[in-house]
């Protein structure tokens, strides 16, 4: 295979990667990181009628500090967003 052919794989196969969606949420994951950095001052209802979609927007701009928060700042990564607002939003409380 010629360099410029290789290239153009590797270019195409990332962008497939980029394109790819965040794993499926995990809430039993979503539960322990909420009982562990959440339930100390929010509860389920703080949540009801909030989408998945929502609620991982919200914790996104908490996270990168466009939403402040009055407690603490957090790191997280996408995936822990996302089993964070799978959790709250499951109905499993």
């Amino acid at each position: 295979m010629s360099r410029m052919s290789c290239h153009g794989l590797l270019t195409c196969t990332a962008m497939l990667f980029a394109c790819l969606p965040v794993s499926a949420a995990d809430i039993e994951v979503g539960k322990a990181a909420v009982a562990q950095m959440c339930s100390e001052c929010h509860r389920p209802a703080d949540w009801n009628g909030e989408t998945q979609a929502a609620l991982g927007s919200l914790i996104r701009d908490i996270v990168s500090g466009k939403v402040p928060h009055r407690k603490k700042t957090f790191k997280l990564t996408d995936q822990e967003i996302e089993n964070i607002a799978a959790y709250w939003t499951s109905g499993r409380k």
